[in-house]
């Protein structure tokens, strides 16, 4: 699919030239909506000259016409790069390569400028690619850069859409889910047996639970035959996106080729595909993998031993978080009951052994067990308060929280577990490096944070993991087996810290040392 030479290459054109990764005439709002960024020049001639490489290589000497498809066609720069190549590979004119280059795109102004784009006789279909297309056959290969849409966008910017689609595709049947998902999975039905797709996606789907399933699909079909994982490398101007590539095949793959983007320079090696499934997939080579694989199989993954649950959301914390009695939301002091408050943890707070800060609260409106508080019920001081910011809670997700329960908070998840005085562990959801406190207060926790608290009978202690969350471990697992962002940070979120390996101290120096 590739080797060193052409992703050197690709990493020089990317330099040399940085295109804007959206389009000025695609506004922002409706960007967001449909998932429309647009792809560098570089990648889409990368993209193209690999998967249609590997499609010709396998397809057999008495197949038809050498055939393209791009389901999600956008302004049609995909379909233009695969005509000059079959027009280069095959010797043909310009219009019989361009006849051989199918699109469909459901948005008739990007329909329009695809058929620009790819030249007279262009066949752009305007249509949805994932529901009653206009059938295209088997296809040599399927490429292109689907939409990015979470389903709780999509459920609001198409309704129909979001209705038809969710549980359709085994990567929409996750309570969230993204569009492009659908466009993986939907791919290899499109292809001839021996058909090669290549897409441009997020990279979140390799290790985030919304696509466990699809994992799971494709690796119980040996579909993927390559990836290349763009790191926190930004590769749309103009957008924070963690770029991935994956190819797939109808033929069994037994071995999955890997790029990786680390510490500025490619990692490139294989990972047996018998390897993969629904678990998040590790996708370090050679001697990290090595050391990975000595780490995991030397204790347990910490989310057998613990629960791991994120904090709970207000969609709101302006009102609802008082610093030492000050109101972000009013910009002035309140002075509410102490029963209408408690601690709080937010990810900035999380400091390595540290302690909860009690002049930093939250009003919570909620009791022991986690139900909201009658209104008439509220400490009067408290009541007032929120009164006074009634307008900006109402106003959370367009209104979704008016009427008399107002003042609850936007995700009220893991309340009571949350809430609960037995000492638990919090992580912030975004760090450099591991980095762990002990609460045992009952301090409640915030979305931006993750708490852990041991099983019973687990065979660590609190303190044991406490050691273990503030470690060089913690920064190496979480960079080679999570998402990696921008700026040095990783994630702690609960898909990447459930496969820690709770191992012996001893192993934790030897890693970092080790790398």
């Amino acid at each position: 699919m590739f080797d060193a030479h052409a992703l050197d290459r690709l990493d020089a054109a990317l330099h040399r030239a940085a295109p804007p990764g959206v389009d000025a005439r695609v506004d922002r709002a409706r960007r967001r909506a449909a998932g429309v960024y647009f792809t560098p020049p570089a990648l889409v001639e990368f993209v193209v000259d690999a998967t249609l490489s590997a499609a010709w290589a396998a397809r057999p000497a008495s197949a038809g016409p050498f055939r393209v498809l791009d389901p999600a066609a956008g302004d049609g720069r995909f379909l233009a790069a695969a005509a000059r190549w079959i027009a280069a590979r095959t010797g043909c004119s310009p219009a019989a390569a361009r006849r051989c280059v199918i699109g469909i795109e459901r948005d008739p102004a990007l329909a329009a400028r695809a058929r620009d784009a790819v030249g007279p006789g262009a066949a752009v279909h305007c249509a949805e690619a994932l529901l009653g297309a206009p059938a295209v056959g088997p296809v040599d290969a399927v490429v292109g850069n689907p939409p990015y849409v979470r389903s709780v966008r999509l459920e609001r910017s198409d309704p129909a859409l979001h209705r038809a689609l969710r549980g359709a595709f085994a990567a929409t049947s996750h309570r969230e889910w993204d569009l492009y998902g659908a466009f993986i999975e939907r791919s290899l039905a499109w292809l001839a047996p021996w058909g090669r797709a290549g897409l441009v996606v997020p990279s979140r789907w390799l290790t985030g639970a919304f696509a466990a399933r699809l994992r799971a699909k494709l690796a119980a079909n040996g579909a993927v035959a390559a990836l290349v994982d763009f790191g926190e490398r930004q590769i749309f101007a103009g957008a924070t996106t963690y770029a991935a590539v994956v190819w797939l095949a109808r033929v069994n793959q037994r071995a999955v080729r890997v790029a990786r983007w680390v510490g500025g320079r490619w990692r490139i090696g294989s990972v047996d595909a018998a390897g993969l499934g629904a678990a998040p997939w590790r996708l370090a080579t050679g001697a990290t993998r090595e050391l990975l694989d000595e780490l995991a199989a030397a204790g347990p993954p910490l989310g057998r031993i613990a629960r791991i649950a994120k904090g709970a959301g207000t969609n709101a914390d302006r009102v609802f978080v008082i610093e030492r009695g000050w109101s972000r939301a009013l910009a002035e002091p309140v002075d509410l009951e102490p029963a209408a408050t408690r601690p709080v943890l937010r990810g900035r707070d999380v400091a390595p052994y540290g302690r909860v800060d009690p002049d930093v609260r939250i009003v919570y409106p909620y009791d022991d067990a986690g139900r909201l508080v009658p209104p008439d019920e509220l400490p009067p001081r408290a009541a007032a308060y929120l009164a006074r910011c009634r307008d900006r809670l109402e106003a959370r997700e367009r209104g979704r929280y008016r009427g008399a329960r107002f003042y609850r908070f936007g995700r009220p998840q893991n309340l009571a577990w949350l809430a609960d005085p037995a000492p638990k562990i919090v992580v912030p959801d975004v760090a450099r490096t591991g980095r762990a406190m002990v609460d045992a207060a009952g301090a409640m926790v915030l979305d931006s944070a993750y708490a852990v608290r041991p099983l019973p009978g687990a065979p660590v202690g609190i303190d044991a993991l406490l050691d273990l969350l503030n470690s060089p471990v913690v920064d190496l697992w979480l960079r080679e087996t999570g998402l990696r962002l921008r700026g040095g940070y990783v994630r702690m979120k609960t898909a990447y810290l459930a496969s820690l390996p709770v191992c012996p101290p001893s192993l934790w120096s030897a890693a970092a040392a080790a790398l």
